[in-house]
């Protein structure tokens, strides 16, 4: 499930349970846990959907006075660590009551969401454009229980093939708050927290024992950045988007505890001739400290990088890097190709020994012409075989 098309409305922006998702994108998404299309949602931030009347806004064919800004859609989804999924979105926007601002409409909206392995999740959130955009406020809280697959940490546990069933709950919650610094440029402060009971799913003779691997308490005091000139939120063109993200758990914040998390992604897009695209983007994530293991950078997923089932590869530092040729065939049809590379170590100076590459083709089918949002469907190959993504939205 892409972060982005996943919910269509909650924004609970962070501002990175997406990332898209495909995303698609806009977002961007502050726990990369595992299965990361999915809590990318609330980690990353979920959303930053400006609008998204899909065409013929589902339900206002059956009703003349539906209101034109509220929007509530079934969005089908797949993922190779959860399988197929459902989510049901709902958003109302709010434009700005100044005429002439140019300013995006805030969102507050809710999804739920049912996953072929047992998984769901459910939420709300607001993403509110202040003060003419000036000021962007982002609030949210979700609850989600995954089931996923623990493959270790490191490339050489990665190498062995082996891996645990995990069932994890987490309620999570978070707030933020940035401002306009400079142009595009957004600074700002935040607070994510939150619990996260993790378990092991194995075959226990005596149905009185259990095994859990443990609850954490979590929270984090958040620095977001956000630097944004796409000419368009859903179908960019041309400019950059650039995401970064400080996260500090500690005791002062109600984390049990110490660790850093840092990441950073740069998006840019280029037009060839009228109409088609290449779309470029680089990530870099490292984490410091007495990091627990859903914390540690994943790689894979529907945004970085195609071709791996998120958490198939997990360390404490993390890159990939990946270009996409988007060929708009006609008003309905997008082609795209699409290949990159990244890597996972325990330290930076590793980086080099373990390249892994991916490459894949893509079809995109415009909902709305307008707002440019449209179905997706990615066939990847890596270096551990092909994945398969069905969802709404672009990848990056």
């Amino acid at each position: 499930m892409r972060p982005y098309a996943a919910v269509l409305a909650i924004f609970l922006c962070y501002g990175a349970l997406a990332q898209t998702t495909n995303t698609p994108e806009s977002p961007a998404r502050d726990f990369d846990l595992p299965a990361s299309e999915l809590t990318d949602i609330v980690g990353d931030g979920g959303l930053d959907l400006s609008d998204a009347d899909f065409e013929g806004n589902p339900l206002k064919r059956f009703a003349d006075k539906w209101p034109k800004d509220l929007v509530i859609a079934p969005i089908p989804g797949y993922s190779p660590q959860i399988g197929w999924n459902l989510t049901l979105a709902g958003g109302y926007f709010l434009n700005s009551k100044k005429e002439d601002s140019d300013s995006p409409p805030s969102i507050i909206g809710g999804f739920g969401m049912v996953a072929e392995n047992g998984s769901y999740a459910y939420g709300g959130g607001a993403y509110l454009h202040l003060l003419d955009d000036k000021m962007r406020v982002k609030v949210g809280a979700a609850y989600a229980d995954l089931r996923y697959r623990f493959y270790g940490i490191g490339n050489n546990q990665n190498d062995l093939g082996i891996s645990l069933d995990i069932l994890q709950e987490m309620p999570l919650y978070f707030a933020s708050g940035t401002w306009r610094v400079w142009k595009k440029l957004y600074v700002g402060l935040g607070y994510t927290g939150g619990t996260v009971e993790t378990r092991a799913k194995l075959i226990i003779p005596d149905p009185n024992l259990v095994n859990p691997l443990g609850g954490l308490d979590i929270g984090a005091w958040m620095i977001p950045l956000e630097y944004d000139s796409r000419d368009h939120e859903q179908f960019p063109r041309e400019g950059w988007k650039v995401d970064g993200r400080a996260m500090f758990y500690s005791d002062s914040a109600g984390s049990d505890f110490d660790a850093e998390t840092y990441k950073i992604a740069a998006n840019y897009y280029h037009p060839i001739g009228e109409r088609n695209v290449l779309a470029s983007r680089v990530m870099l994530r490292w984490t410091e400290g007495d990091a627990p293991f859903f914390l540690l950078s994943t790689f894979g997923g529907s945004t970085d990088l195609r071709g791996y089932a998120s958490g198939r590869f997990r360390d404490r530092m993390m890159y990939a890097a990946q270009t996409e040729y988007r060929w708009q065939f006609s008003d309905r049809w997008i082609f795209t190709g699409f290949v990159g590379v990244g890597e996972v170590a325990d330290r930076f100076s590793n980086f080099g020994n373990n390249y892994l590459p991916a490459a894949g083709v893509g079809t995109r089918f415009v909902l709305s012409k307008e707002h440019r949002v449209g179905l997706s469907i990615d066939i990847a190959r890596g270096s551990e075989g092909t994945e398969y993504y069905f969802g709404v939205g672009e990848a990056f």
